[in-house]
């Protein structure tokens, strides 16, 4: 996210367009608009997703993402079924084809300059910078996925469990993210490491389960708030039953490198933490919802004689807060 890192970033993507010259903030519209593929006949009407702030972008980086990611930080768009999707990205010094790829799913407060930018981007860019790794966070918007059923659980199932087909649903944008920044980079990577904090955290436990850990190198998911357990006790969207999860791509999820990370001050039960039938039988909070997911698993996987290939981690002195998690995730996906 551009201009996020450090406050004279912050204020430097928050400048409004009554700010801007009319003429500049014209052609700064065209530019994104041609860049995503679309023409907007409605003025200065903006896709959904899209701030109503530039900050110090250039018309040259816009030109950049059709020749290549600029280093530092930039953005792409991408099209899917629901509109248009801005994908934050951060190219650290030194950078090469060979660089990790990382893709981080902010969580469930979901509005662009304060959520997505100050609490995650400006947060994992200096430890993508640290590490070298590509730094890629689609933004989910909650204006294109309003709800807990597109956002959390993926937008793989309506609330009455119909099925939606994959090329609607959330994770097709974290392959389409991933595919778009190996294209504009020049990376030769074809898995990538994925992590997610609170309700990303729970996107990234459904995705692992969904798609068998196909292109993952290494997922982090730390303090979801309550989770889709791994069998066929509870009907979907707690569990298996009505999911479109084969055994075999059950299999491959629990063969996946995935770390549970938990903070292990995360214990409060009076926040807006998903509390019924179903979530109260996880535990009480999500540190103890989270040791009881990881000794389901394995004892699920045991039973299908799969190979288990999880971790459960803690960090002592976090509660739920993604920047007191990130720093010990950044090391886990870095080694």
């Amino acid at each position: 996210m551009l201009g996020m890192i450090g406050k004279a970033g912050m204020i430097n993507r928050m400048v409004m367009i009554s700010d801007l010259k009319l003429n500049k903030v014209v052609e700064l519209i065209k530019a994104r608009l041609l860049v995503g593929g679309l023409l907007v006949m409605t003025g200065l009407a903006l896709p959904a997703s899209s701030a109503l702030a530039f900050g110090d972008r250039t018309d040259r980086a816009y030109s950049d993402e059709l020749s290549g990611l600029p280093q530092g930080d930039s953005e792409f768009q991408i099209e899917v079924p629901r509109g248009t999707v801005n994908v934050d990205v951060y190219k650290p010094t030194g950078f090469t084809q060979n660089s990790p790829v990382w893709v981080i799913i902010h969580g469930a407060r979901r509005d662009v300059g304060r959520h997505i930018g100050y609490d995650y981007f400006s947060v994992w860019a200096p430890l993508a910078e640290k590490y070298g790794a590509l730094l890629v966070m689609p933004e989910f918007t909650k204006a294109m996925w309003p709800t807990s059923w597109q956002f959390q659980t993926g937008n793989v199932r309506t609330a009455k469990l119909r099925a939606i087909a994959p090329r609607n649903q959330a994770f097709a944008v974290i392959h389409k993210a991933f595919q778009k920044a190996v294209q504009l980079s020049g990376s030769s990577k074809r898995k990538f490491s994925i992590y997610g904090h609170g309700a990303g955290g729970q996107m990234v436990q459904r995705y692992v389960l969904h798609s068998g850990g196909r292109y993952i190198k290494r997922a982090v998911a730390a303090n979801p708030g309550w989770y889709m357990l791994p069998d066929y006790e509870y009907v979907f969207p707690y569990g298996l039953k009505g999911a479109p999860i084969a055994k075999s791509t059950l299999r491959r999820a629990f063969a996946s490198d995935m770390v549970l990370l938990l903070g292990q001050n995360d214990v409060s039960h009076g926040d807006p933490m998903r509390k019924n039938a179903f979530t109260n039988a996880q535990g009480r909070n999500r540190f103890e919802r989270g040791q009881f997911y990881f000794s389901r698993a394995r004892s699920v996987a045991r039973g299908l004689g799969a190979r288990f290939n999880w971790h459960l981690h803690e960090v002592p002195g976090a509660g739920h807060q993604n920047s007191e998690m990130a720093a010990s995730a950044a090391e886990i996906m870095a080694n």
